[in-house]
């Protein structure tokens, strides 16, 4: 009977410690970003609260494709990215710095494609991603995707099903006539400036990628 009960209990353990593994690990991270010096602040003498307009995540795969996009983004439209290679913190844990940057970016954006989709570091972004909407924002809508490839759409799991319902995404053109590449760049822009208010509703997102 004893030994039942020990197997009763560490199951149950074992379950809730798997249910919120997430809100855990998030937890952990921000705390220990609390009594850290080496951190990016948000600067309050600017307009934003953010010390980014938003952290982005890609699978290595897809980097040299993303990071171009990233010095368009920032030499033409004025935004204030970060990326893993140029902005993570030395001597600081990847899991350490991604909360970091999540943390003190007003949005995240993934570029979805089946690289990202097997990355485990990828699936970790977006996951602390989602945390930081529910426990950091008052469930602002933080998470945005970029798909680069439409085959993985069907591959995202179902707790992220929501951003696709939700069109909390913009596709990229199959093409690369320069007019349509720009003016996804353009939409892409206008979405990671948009105020926050506007964003947590969906009809705003739609109306603004239509």
């Amino acid at each position: 009977m004893t030994s039942l009960i020990i197997v009763f209990i560490t199951t149950t353990f074992w379950r809730i410690l798997y249910r919120y593994r997430w809100k855990l690990r998030y937890m952990y991270y921000v705390a220990r970003e609390k009594y850290r010096d080496n951190v990016q602040r948000p600067d309050n003498a600017g307009n934003s609260s953010y010390y980014f307009d938003a952290f982005v995540s890609y699978a290595d795969k897809d980097r040299r494709f993303v990071i171009e996009l990233v010095k368009r983004l920032e030499k033409d439209h004025n935004l204030k990215l970060c990326i893993h290679h140029r902005d993570f913190i030395p001597g600081t844990g990847v899991a350490d710095n991604i909360t970091n940057a999540i943390h003190n970016s007003k949005r995240t954006v993934a570029f979805m494609t089946s690289h990202f989709l097997e990355s485990y570091w990828c699936m970790f972004e977006l996951n602390m991603a989602r945390m930081e909407e529910i426990y950091s924002r008052n469930g602002e809508n933080v998470s945005f995707l970029v798909v680069l490839e439409k085959l993985a759409i069907a591959k995202i799991p179902f707790s992220f099903m929501d951003l696709i319902e939700n069109r909390s995404y913009l596709e990229y053109p199959e093409n690369d006539d320069n007019d349509e590449v720009s003016a996804f760049r353009s939409k892409l822009a206008g979405t990671l400036r948009m105020r926050e208010s506007d964003f947590r509703t969906s009809s705003s997102i739609t109306t603004l990628l239509e």
